[in-house]
């Protein structure tokens, strides 16, 4: 997929979340699942690759290590 047209799709993604005034959890939690989607699409072999290397943090997780990041 050219980058072009995965950069339309985030910011698209993106405003589609502003729009409808999403939590903050139900962004972090779409944005994961936009990137399980995407592994989705990948060959058996590279699937599995990477869906390892996916965050795999609860939003609890990530929460706490921002607030502590601040």
């Amino acid at each position: 997929m050219n980058s072009a047209l995965i950069r339309s799709v985030f910011y698209t993604a993106c405003l589609t979340l502003a729009v409808s005034a999403c939590t903050t959890q139900a962004w972090y939690e779409g944005m994961k699942q936009g990137a399980v989607n995407q592994c989705d699409k990948q060959p058996p072999g590279a699937r599995e690759d990477c869906l390892s290397r996916l965050n795999n943090k609860t939003y609890d997780a990530y929460n706490k290590e921002r607030a502590t990041a601040e």
